[in-house]
């Protein structure tokens, strides 16, 4: 963008000179003619020197003042200056200023990219969290540290205000200790593993996935 900057500065530099030299002839053959018009000072004002008459081209592509009050300004002093000013719009509006959109629209298109990437990387930061919290909680269910949950201890853990808390938190309605065991034990061995509770929690947490549709799958699965 910053090289692209610079063309259009040198582009509007080297149109202003020849604009410039253009308003000088004129100049030159009204002193000679003796006739003074009020286009003459129109002209002087916004083509007397190089840097006016830059100003005058900024104001034309940036809708300060219409090009072509300049353009009919700059056919006094011929066709060609009245063309080139013209030429200098077209070149602008069409090309220069559509490449810096395209500059800035790739920019937004990375950003957005970059704004994705964060979000897939926050969403597997909570994924990774949530995991170590289900290891911690079946580590605090499994009292008998056999490395499963027994029915008689899931419900027991149920009861405390830590465990259903942390349900709450999931989604997760703890009256429903029997529905949402029968859910874990995917085997039916009336235990629940690492894996099946890790598994079985991620699939039942959350209002769009409740127990209650977890149930009624489990039940349609039993009766096929």
């Amino acid at each position: 963008l910053f090289w692209l900057l610079c063309i259009l500065l040198v582009f509007t530099y080297c149109v202003s000179l020849v604009l410039t030299q253009g308003a000088a002839s004129y100049f030159q053959d009204v002193a000679e003619s003796g006739k003074i018009s009020d286009e003459y000072i129109e002209v002087k004002n916004a083509f007397g020197s190089i840097f006016v008459t830059m100003y005058s081209l900024y104001l034309s592509i940036t809708g300060g003042r219409s090009w072509g009050e300049f353009a009919h300004l700059m056919s006094n002093a011929g066709a060609f200056y009245s063309g080139l000013l013209s030429f200098f719009i077209f070149v602008n509006l069409f090309s220069i200023l559509n490449i810096v959109t395209g500059v800035f629209v790739d920019t937004a298109v990375e950003i957005s990219k970059h704004d994705r990437s964060m979000m897939i990387e926050k969403k597997n930061q909570s994924k990774d969290a949530t995991l170590k919290h289900f290891v911690s909680l079946i580590s605090q269910l499994d009292r008998d540290g056999d490395g499963t949950i027994s029915k008689d201890e899931f419900f027991m853990a149920m009861t405390q205000p830590e465990v259903q808390e942390f349900m709450d938190a999931l989604g997760i309605d703890s009256e429903n200790a029997a529905e949402v065991f029968l859910l874990l034990d995917e085997d039916r061995d009336d235990t629940v593993n690492l894996h099946e509770f890790v598994v079985g929690m991620e699939r039942i947490r959350g209002e769009a996935k409740s127990v209650d549709i977890q149930m009624i799958r489990l039940c349609m699965r039993r009766l096929v």
